[in-house]
């Protein structure tokens, strides 16, 4: 028994030191992007810190003689469930990932997509908010993405 206990420890042990190795190297790949796109890294180095202990804890859990077949299971239909029901925020989310890496379109420029113009006053992971006339419009990522954006030069736009 005292072994199962050794190697739950070490399995739990292995899976923390190498989310912090992971941790480690994003932020240093970070280093080679502006700030912009920290919020992006943050959001990867959470994840993926929070998907290696959990299977830290369910490697362990199982090294000390649990059956977690059905853990496991239930847990894939949760997260298959979770999934389809977030699909248009994760859609958005991981749109706002490609467009901060990607810059496709940058603060200040003036734009028009889906029935929508005006300057690109703030971009998240969300949505990118514009200033139109009288109006601010918050457009979902996804739509910056999936349809036609035209990118007006700043000196023709006024």
């Amino acid at each position: 028994m005292t072994n199962q206990f050794i190697q739950a420890f070490f399995v739990l042990a292995v899976c923390f030191i190498a989310s912090l190795i992971i941790d480690r190297a994003i932020k240093q790949f970070q280093r080679r992007f502006d700030s912009t796109a920290l919020e992006t890294f943050r959001l990867i180095s959470n994840s993926q810190r929070a998907i290696l202990l959990f299977v830290g804890i369910v490697l362990a859990l199982s090294k000390l003689g649990f059956d977690v077949a059905a853990l496991v299971a239930g847990l894939g239909l949760t997260g298959f469930a979770l999934g389809f029901a977030l699909k248009d925020a994760i859609s958005n989310l991981v749109a706002g990932v490609m467009i901060v890496l990607y810059k496709p379109v940058k603060l200040g420029n003036y734009i028009e997509v889906s029935n929508s113009k005006g300057i690109v006053v703030d971009l998240n992971l969300r949505y990118i908010t514009i200033k139109g006339e009288g109006a601010i419009h918050l457009i979902p990522n996804s739509l910056i993405l999936s349809n036609k954006v035209s990118i007006i030069e700043q000196k023709d736009a006024s």
